[in-house]
């Protein structure tokens, strides 16, 4: 990259021609090659207005652009003090936290980098979003984000409940692996349901599914993961984590009406069937609670009526149980495998012969 002079010589002639250097820079801002966008990242720092603000956040807001180059943006922006775009879409958040949080670990060799480091935080960081940032620290960056932590503790004028969360964290590091292990993974529960409840099934995904693998047994994170896929279309996946989780919880009534709404997109009507039957059976006093008895209500009544009438002399066992058997036919139909799903077929003809 250019130096003294030369460089000095170059971010005049970029000052000079102004919006004309904006499609040059903008190219350069996205290379792959470090050298090549540092330099561009520079030049349109230094040229800065209006202009390059808007081609900026444009980026942040375009969704073929990589994660890599998003992160720049967002480093420029900052630079710039210019306000960051309401939407900001990236592919996988989760990855680029991650290589962010080493990033800046890798950094800090010694007392004065680190001073620097948590200026810099404390300056770009609100104070309430100081706790779950330095848990994202030491979930990435383990032993090395200790020393950031301890700093930030030391800090002064803090408030008492952020500096009761920054201790707890420290407690937490400086507990057995296991001990660290277990905040970890609830630590990513809670922030995918976080995401869950700001509308972000897919960053939320990755969170939940992190958290079930390790806690299997564990309702909530559960029947989250199925609300989650089920707003994600991954239909199969919603009902037999969200059926799972009713199994764990079968008193808990909000588990056997979300499994029935991913039946009911599944098209798995008596699975959605069977699940507010059973709904019903249980004490639901949570609020809309009404509104969910009277559908529940309205759906068993309308099936039933239609067993009755299409059906007649089925007992429902069998309708059931054909109805299971006619989704797994009709998936191996669309999977490529025939001859299973005639055999299937069959089966289903033989509980149910007006199907």
């Amino acid at each position: 990259m250019p130096q003294g002079p030369e460089r000095r010589k170059l971010v005049r002639c970029v000052r000079t021609a102004g919006n004309a250097a904006m499609p040059s820079l903008l190219r350069a801002f996205c290379s792959p090659t470090e050298t090549e966008s540092s330099w561009a990242y520079y030049l349109l720092a230094r040229l800065g207005g209006e202009r390059v603000v808007g081609r900026i956040g444009a980026l942040l807001e375009d969704p073929a652009i990589a994660d890599e180059i998003k992160a720049r943006a967002l480093g420029l922006l900052s630079d710039l003090e210019a306000p960051v775009p309401a939407e900001v879409r990236l592919r996988d958040p989760e990855a680029l936290l991650e290589r962010s949080v080493l990033d800046l670990l890798s950094s800090l060799e010694d007392e004065g980098e680190l001073r620097q480091a948590i200026e810099l935080i404390r300056e770009q960081v609100p104070e309430a979003e100081l706790p779950p940032f330095a848990a994202e620290l030491l979930r990435h960056g383990g032993k090395r984000a200790e020393r950031v932590l301890a700093a930030l503790r030391a800090e002064s004028g803090l408030a008492k409940e952020t500096q009761e969360a920054l201790a707890q964290l420290g407690r937490e590091a400086g507990g057995s692996p296991s001990s660290r292990a277990a905040a970890s993974l609830m630590r990513a529960l809670e922030r995918g349901l976080e995401y869950l409840e700001a509308g972000r099934p897919k960053a939320a995904r990755r969170r939940l599914e992190r958290f079930v693998t390790h806690h299997p047994e564990n309702a909530e994170g559960r029947s989250a993961l199925g609300v989650c896929l089920l707003q994600l279309d991954q239909l199969e996946s919603a009902v037999e984590h969200l059926r799972e989780a009713a199994r764990l919880e079968p008193d808990e009534p909000l588990h056997r009406w979300n499994l029935a709404a991913a039946a009911k997109h599944a098209e798995r009507l008596g699975g959605a069937y069977l699940a507010l039957r059973d709904y019903l059976t249980i004490t639901d006093t949570g609020e809309g609670a009404s509104e969910r008895r009277k559908e529940a209500r309205r759906f068993v009544r309308a099936y039933e009526r239609m067993l009755r009438d299409t059906h007649p002399g089925v007992p429902l066992g069998d309708y059931l149980r054909g109805e299971e058997l006619f989704a797994r036919a009709h998936a191996a139909l669309e999977e490529g495998r025939p001859d299973e799903a005639a055999a299937g077929f069959e089966q289903v003809l033989a509980l149910v012969p007006r199907h």
